[in-house]
C-alpha cells in the first residue's frame, strides 16, 4: 500500500497471534470469575442433603432456641448419650439443662468440627455447653471408598486444609499421602464446584420429598439406642484381650500440631459465643484414643478411657460390641457424665 505521495507503507498483519501471556491472563480471569461464583453460590446455598445428618441439621435449626446443650461426635455419642436422662441427672445435682445429641456414626474430625461451625453459625440463643467427642482423624478409613454426598460436603478450604495437613504429618507411606491428597482435593472441587446443588435447592424448595424416612430420634432428642446383645465366650475373651492391651498401652499427653491445631481453633469458635466448649471421651479400648491432656481452650474434660477407674463401663453386659455402649450402658455413662459435668460446674 502507498500514501498519497507514492510511497509505500507496510501495513499491520492481522495474522498476528496473541501471545502465551495472553491466553495465561485470559485462563487466568476465566478460572478467578469461575471460582468466585462458585464461592457465592456455595455460601447462599442451604445445608446440603446428606442422608440421616441433614434431617437432623434442619431439625435443630428450626428449634435451635429451645437447647442449651448439644454433643457432637461420632456413632459413640450418637448411641451413648441420652439427652433426657443427662438433663434428669443434672438437674437432681442442681444444674438445670435441655439437651439434644448431634453425634452420628463415622463422624470425627474434620467432619464433626465442620458440622460444629455449621450448628454454630445458626446462633441458638440458649447454648451454654457444646460436648465434644475428643478423637483424632482416623486416617484412611472412609476415603477408600468412592467419594459421597456425605464424604463431599464438608470439604470447604479450612477443613479440606486440616485434612491435607492431618495427612501430612501421618505415619503412611508417601504414596498412601499422595493418594490422600487426591481424594480430598477431587473433593474440595466437586463440593465447591455445587454439581447438582441447584436442582437440589428446587427440589427442596418445592418439591420436598414425601417418603417415609424414620424421625424415632426426635423425641430420644437425637439419641439412638443400640439393642442389648449375647456375647459369646471367644468374643468375651477378645474384650478383655482389648481392654488389657488398651490398659498397658501408653497414654497421649501432646496431640500432632495438625490435630493441636484443628482442636484449638474449634474451642476457641465455641469459646467466641456465650457457650463452654466441653470435651468427652467415652469408654473405648482403642489405644490411640487415650488421651490425658486437657487444652487451654476446654472448660472441662471428661475422659471415660480408663477402665480400672470406670468398671462399670466396661462390662460386657453394658456393651452392644467393644467400641458402642447398649442402651443400659448408654443410661450408666449418660448418668456419671452428667454427674461429673454438674460437679465440675457447682466447683468452677
Amino acid at each position: 500500500m502507498t500514501n498519497s505521495a507514492g510511497a509505500a507503507v507496510a501495513v499491520p498483519s492481522t495474522n498476528a497471534r496473541p501471545s502465551i501471556a495472553h491466553h495465561a491472563l485470559i485462563v487466568a480471569l476465566f478460572l478467578v470469575a469461575f471460582a468466585g461464583t462458585c464461592g457465592l453460590l456455595h455460601s447462599r446455598l442451604p445445608f446440603p442433603s446428606v442422608p440421616d445428618i441433614a434431617p437432623r441439621f434442619r431439625y435443630f435449626a428450626e428449634h435451635k432456641d429451645e437447647f442449651d446443650t448439644i454433643f457432637i461426635g461420632s456413632s459413640r455419642i450418637r448411641h451413648g448419650i441420652i439427652p433426657q436422662v443427662f438433663d434428669e441427672a443434672a438437674a437432681k445435682n442442681g444444674v438445670p439443662t435441655h439437651s439434644f445429641n448431634l453425634g452420628y456414626s463415622g463422624m470425627w474430625p474434620p467432619e464433626s468440627y465442620y458440622y460444629l461451625r455449621q450448628v454454630l453459625a445458626l446462633h441458638p440463643k440458649k447454648l451454654r455447653n457444646v460436648f465434644i467427642e475428643l478423637m483424632d482423624y482416623r486416617l484412611g478409613q472412609a476415603e477408600g471408598e468412592a467419594p459421597t454426598m456425605r464424604s463431599v460436603y464438608w470439604h470447604d478450604v479450612p477443613h479440606t486444609g486440616m485434612a491435607l495437613r492431618l495427612v501430612a504429618e501421618s505415619p503412611l507411606s508417601f504414596n498412601e499421602k499422595v493418594g490422600l491428597f487426591a481424594t480430598h482435593a477431587h473433593e474440595f472441587v466437586q463440593n465447591m464446584t455445587n454439581p447438582g446443588r441447584g436442582a437440589e435447592w428446587l427440589e427442596q424448595r418445592y418439591f420436598p420429598a414425601r417418603k417415609k424416612v424414620d424421625t424415632s430420634w426426635i423425641s430420644r432428642r437425637g439419641f439412638d439406642p443400640e439393642p442389648a446383645t449375647e456375647w459369646s465366650e471367644a468374643a468375651q475373651e477378645e474384650y478383655r484381650r482389648q481392654i488389657r492391651v488398651f490398659e498397658e498401652a501408653s497414654t497421649h499427653e501432646h496431640w500432632r500440631p495438625g490435630f493441636a491445631a484443628a482442636l484449638d481453633d474449634i474451642l476457641g469458635k465455641v469459646n467466641q459465643t456465650r457457650a463452654k466448649a466441653i470435651l468427652v471421651i467415652p469408654p473405648t479400648v482403642r489405644p490411640e484414643e487415650h488421651f490425658t491432656a486437657c487444652p487451654r481452650g476446654a472448660f472441662f474434660g471428661f475422659y471415660f478411657d480408663s477402665p480400672s477407674k470406670y468398671p462399670r463401663l466396661y462390662l460386657p453386659e453394658l456393651h452392644y460390641d467393644p467400641g458402642h455402649l447398649n442402651e443400659a450402658g448408654a443410661r450408666e455413662f449418660t448418668t456419671q457424665l452428667a454427674e461429673h459435668f454438674t460437679t465440675a460446674w457447682m466447683t468452677w
